[in-house]
C-alpha cells in the first residue's frame, strides 16, 4: 500500500537548471532517506519511474539535467513534485499550493541555494559565538566540539567556573518568506538536559544579518512544545507575524543581550547549587 505523499509547487533556480538536480523543502524530507541514497522518480512524460541519486546532506535530487532540456526548463519555470516514500512524481505547471522551498531565488534576495547546510549552519554557530562573546563582555567563553555529530554545536563556559551550557544551533534562510520558523531536532541524538538548550535563528537575506529574536528554548522543554516526527525527531514550528509570535513560543524569544543574561544566570545558580 502506498504511503501518503505530499505535494508542492516550486519555481527553479539557475544553480538547478545549471547543475542539473532539484532542491528538496523541509517539509518533505521525512518522507525521504536520511542518508545518501538512490530514489524512484516519474518524470513528466515518463511511463516507468527512473532512479536518480538523492544526497541528503544538501537536500538535492540529482540527475535531472536531461529532464531540463527536454522541456527547456529554465530559472522561473514552475514545476510540481508529490513525494512519498515509494515515489518522486515531477510534473509541469500544474496548479497546486505553491510552497516557498528554503532556496527560493528572489530579486530582492541574495541567492543562497549555492551553500550547503553546513556552510548555512556554521554561519548560525559563529553568529551565535559572536553574540556571546561581544555581549558577555568577556565573562563567557564559547568552545566548539570536536565531533559535530551529537547534537551539540557549542559548549558555553563562565570564567573560573565550569559548569557548562551546552547549545544546539538551528538556522534558518527562509522565515522571511513563509513567516514560518521550522526546526527539526534529530532523535537519535537528542537528550534533554537542565544545561542543553537548543537555539533557533533566522537569517534575513535582504539585511545579510541575523533577525533581532532569538529563540532560545531549555531541551527539557522540547518534549511538551514540539511534535515528534515518526522518525523520533522533533519538529518545532513556530507561526510569526511581521517576526513576532503570539503562541506557545512567544515566552521562548530574547534578544541578544537576554539571550547572553540567561546563560549568565544559568551558569550562576547550578554553581551555587553545586558548591
Amino acid at each position: 500500500m502506498m504511503s501518503e505523499s505530499m505535494r508542492y509547487q516550486r519555481k527553479l533556480i539557475g544553480v538547478e537548471k545549471k547543475l542539473g538536480f532539484l532542491y528538496v523543502p523541509a517539509e518533505v524530507r521525512a518522507m525521504l532517506p536520511n542518508e545518501n541514497a538512490e530514489v524512484k522518480v516519474l518524470l513528466a512524460g515518463e511511463n516507468k519511474p527512473k532512479i536518480k541519486s538523492y544526497n541528503s546532506d544538501h537536500n538535492r535530487i540529482f540527475g535531472l539535467t536531461p529532464f531540463y532540456r527536454k522541456y527547456d526548463l529554465s530559472a522561473g519555470d514552475m514545476i510540481s513534485v508529490e513525494v512519498s516514500q515509494e515515489l518522486i512524481n515531477i510534473t509541469l505547471k500544474e496548479k497546486t499550493k505553491i510552497e516557498d522551498s528554503e532556496e527560493k531565488e528572489d530579486d530582492n534576495f541574495i541567492d543562497v541555494s549555492g551553500l550547503s547546510s553546513q556552510s548555512k549552519g556554521n554561519i548560525g554557530e559563529d553568529r551565535i559565538k559572536e553574540i556571546i562573546l561581544l555581549y558577555s563582555q568577556g565573562l563567557l567563553n564559547v568552545y566548539k566540539p570536536v565531533i559535530d555529530d551529537r547534537g551539540i554545536d557549542l559548549i558555553v563556559l563562565k570564567e573560573k567556573i565550569y559548569n557548562p551550557v551546552y547549545i544546539q544551533v538551528k538556522t534558518r534562510f527562509n522565515v522571511h518568506k513563509r513567516n514560518r520558523l521550522i526546526l527539526t531536532i534529530n532523535g537519535n541524538t537528542f537528550k534533554p538536559h537542565h544545561s542543553y538548550y537548543v537555539i533557533g535563528l533566522s537569517f534575513n537575506q535582504e539585511k545579510m544579518e541575523m533577525d533581532e529574536n532569538i529563540l532560545f528554548i531549555p531541551s527539557k522543554e522540547i518534549p511538551e512544545l514540539a511534535s515528534q516526527l515518526s522518525d523520533g525527531s522533533w519538529r518545532v514550528t513556530v507561526s510569526l507575524t511581521n517576526g513576532k509570535t503570539t503562541g506557545k513560543y512567544k515566552k521562548y524569544f530574547v534578544s541578544k543581550e537576554e539571550l547572553v543574561n540567561r546563560l549568565l544566570e544559568r551558569i550562576d545558580l547550578v554553581n551555587e547549587i553545586v558548591n
